[in-house]
């Protein structure tokens, strides 16, 4: 069975403009004994100039003896 989680945090300015912006997306499935983990997750950061921005990601697996 599989099941996903999606996070989305933003800051804002006081003047309604985005800073910057986090996004994760988790997903875990498990089955056949085994369980994993995989998470990705990117991060952007805006000026009035310029912007940047980096993601990320992992991966875990779990084996459980019977």
């Amino acid at each position: 069975m599989d099941r996903y989680e999606v996070f989305v945090k933003r800051i804002v300015s006081p003047d309604g403009k985005v800073i910057a912006e986090v996004k994760s997306l988790v997903k875990a499935s498990s089955g056949d004994g085994k369980s994993e983990i995989r998470q990705s997750f990117s991060v952007k950061v805006s000026s009035s100039n310029n912007s940047s921005s980096s993601s990320q990601s992992g991966y875990s697996s779990i084996s459980c003896g019977s």
